[in-house]
């Protein structure tokens, strides 16, 4: 039986954990069944694999679908580089508000003037608008760095702990972030809850004391997907029908994000 699990089997007040071999009374067999299937949910998030091999991966098939196959990729927040090798037909960039290593760049995203318009086909960030004092300037920023037809992607939260690196802002929506990015057209924006039930207890200053529920328990991830208009790219019938056909595909996983392709 799990520590949670005992602690949930001692709340009515029992001086020692019931025998689960014996019969229980119907509130205690309906305390351990919610204990049970509370525990289930909490390591729900262990049948996927680690968030920055399903972000990366994401990210990468996102990327895929939006048409960008090389070219300069950015990457805002990277501190340690987590992503750098996910891309390797790409040309990896780390921008940053401090230089962390060499070849970081070092600047703020809500104006970084000495960066050329269009300089990029690709943006990405995980971690980051939580922390972004003015995201609504960061946005138009990203979108102006694009190249025409170039693609964005960034994760961020919805519910999580206080974690300041170095300031905890915001909170988003897919409705959010898509308004953010009202520029772009959307690929898809919406909610990712593989680690809802996770308990999250955080490190260092900020970490928290478990109580009878463990750490943090709403965890709510968010993320969105856009493409820059390209006004030079296909017209006609055969573009339409593409179109169509890619709007179709993404209704179809909206609600899935994380679910394995088919082939």
């Amino acid at each position: 039986m799990s520590e949670q699990l005992r602690r949930l089997a001692g709340r009515r007040g029992q001086a020692a954990v019931p025998d689960l071999g014996a019969e229980l009374s119907e509130a205690d067999a309906r305390l351990l069944e919610q204990a049970q299937a509370r525990e289930k949910l909490e390591q729900g998030f262990e049948a996927f694999p680690p968030r920055t091999e399903r972000i990366g991966q994401h990210i990468k098939t996102m990327l895929g679908k939006s048409g960008v196959k090389s070219g300069r990729i950015l990457e805002i927040g990277g501190r340690a580089n987590p992503y750098k090798d996910w891309f390797p037909g790409f040309e990896y960039t780390a921008l940053d508000l401090e230089i962390t290593e060499p070849g970081v760049i070092q600047g703020d995203i809500t104006n970084i003037p000495e960066l050329e318009s269009g300089s990029f086909d690709a943006i990405i960030s995980v971690d980051v608008f939580e922390h972004i004092r003015e995201p609504w300037l960061a946005a138009p920023e990203i979108v102006r760095l694009l190249r025409p037809g170039g693609f964005t992607y960034h994760s961020t939260v919805f519910s999580w702990r206080y974690r300041p690196s170095p300031v905890d802002y915001w909170r988003f929506s897919p409705e959010a972030l898509a308004f953010l990015f009202k520029d772009l057209r959307i690929m898809q924006a919406q909610f990712d809850t593989v680690e809802r039930r996770r308990s999250i207890v955080g490190k260092g200053k900020h970490k928290l004391a478990n109580d009878a529920f463990g750490g943090w328990r709403e965890n709510w991830r968010v993320f969105y997907a856009g493409v820059k208009d390209d006004p030079n790219a296909a017209k006609g019938v055969s573009a339409l029908a593409a179109q169509q056909a890619a709007e179709a595909e993404l209704k179809t996983v909206r609600d899935q994000p994380y679910a394995p392709d088919a082939d």
